[in-house]
């Protein structure tokens, strides 16, 4: 996704370079919506210096992209927002805007939210729900993951942060993560919000085993409120982690408004 390009400037244009790539942009100069082909499986989303392409997508997972939550808490979609599925590509011409694919994230959640609301017509609010989750607590006296060895001295700390995740087969090696960032990862795949209570600070490296059920596990429409027993052994074993159920205010987002767009 990330790609290196070494420049070559004379000093003169060094600081309009410099400018250029500081300017984020908010919201797409072109956007083109059309309706997915009947029957198609395969949903992608991908970002390039210039242009962002989500194809095959339903709304509930673009609105949860956009907004930071899981699917299961987007509230208020019509019947046909909740069947169709979409391919949207958005474009930046201005050549002096900050290359897409080098964004963070909350920087491209911006310019979702703003396809969204300029193609779709959306209009949203978001409202704390009382939902079950789950509660992350040490299992035990014996946390069974390494705290993360600190950056050599001199070294800054990567722009984007450092954590770095791997899935190999069902093994997912993690380096540099914090124990919000695993509970983030967890509700992903576990379809229920996830709350960190461990009261860990720091990173840690840990090698996870993921119980089949959960291993390419992605929440669309919410899923089973009773996760199989498996992940919660797998968590107390492998890393010394408990797993509570419980409920909590969480924050939704609830749609007000949302008309179906003519295709361009």
């Amino acid at each position: 996704m990330r790609l290196a390009v070494a420049v070559a400037l004379v000093a003169l244009i060094v600081p309009s370079l410099s400018w250029a790539q500081d300017k984020v942009p908010t919201q797409f100069d072109v956007t083109v919506v059309r309706p997915s082909t009947p029957g198609e499986n395969q949903m992608s989303l991908m970002w390039s210096s210039t242009e962002w392409k989500a194809k095959n997508l339903p709304l509930r997972l673009l609105i949860a992209f956009s907004n930071q939550v899981e699917p299961s808490l987007v509230l208020g979609l019509p019947a046909w927002a909740e069947s169709s599925r979409w391919n949207i590509e958005g474009k930046v011409v201005d050549p002096a805007a900050k290359p897409m694919d080098k964004l963070s994230a909350a920087e491209r959640r911006t310019l979702m939210s703003s396809a969204l609301h300029d193609r779709f017509g959306m209009v949203t609010h978001t409202e704390s729900k009382l939902q079950p989750v789950f509660v992350m607590t040490l299992a035990g006296d014996t946390l069974k993951i390494k705290q993360s060895p600190p950056l050599p001295a001199g070294q800054p700390a990567p722009k984007f942060g450092r954590t770095d995740w791997k899935m190999e087969g069902d093994v997912l090696h993690v380096k540099n993560a914090t124990m919000a960032q695993l509970a983030d990862q967890l509700t992903l795949r576990m379809q229920r919000n996830v709350i960190d209570k461990t009261g860990l600070s720091g990173e840690f490296d840990f090698a996870f085993q993921w119980p089949p059920e959960y291993r390419d596990r992605v929440a669309v429409n919410g899923g089973d409120q009773d996760a199989a027993p498996s992940i919660f052994e797998s968590l107390k074993e492998q890393a010394g982690l408990k797993l509570t159920a419980d409920k909590a205010p969480v924050p939704t987002v609830v749609v007000d408004a949302i008309v179906k767009p003519e295709e361009n």
